[in-house]
């Protein structure tokens, strides 16, 4: 009982949190499971923390993205003329992910979340 409480509800939580994230905003899933396995995962390479993350947001993102366009939220050709180059970018992410150290890759993290949060409130 001790273990449900100390480790399986706070990832049903986060599992919870992500779901509503990408579902209400389209995103931002992926950045709140990185957040809190992280200490969750302690001892566990960063690495271990964004691919499961990755593995959790992409059914997550498929379902958004269904619900998005059933409900007549997507048009038009933007979501296509940026999926070659994000595919590009995802595959060259992923050669990076394996070869840069871990310090660099929490940089590069926290630089991202930092600088969205910025544009978000400018």
């Amino acid at each position: 009982m001790k273990r449900f409480f100390r480790r399986t509800l706070p990832v049903l939580a986060v599992g919870l949190g992500a779901g509503l994230l990408n579902g209400a905003l389209g995103a931002g899933g992926g950045i709140l499971i990185v957040l809190c396995l992280r200490p969750l995962l302690k001892g566990e390479e960063n690495r271990r923390v964004y691919t499961t993350a990755l593995s959790v947001t992409l059914p997550l993102s498929v379902l958004t993205l269904l619900r998005y366009w059933r409900g007549g939220a997507l048009t038009g050709a933007a979501p296509l003329s940026l999926l070659l180059p994000a595919l590009a970018g995802g595959a060259l992410g992923s050669l990076l992910l394996r070869r840069l150290p871990q310090g660099v890759l929490s940089r590069i993290f926290a630089a991202v979340v930092l600088l969205s949060g910025v544009l978000m409130v400018v």
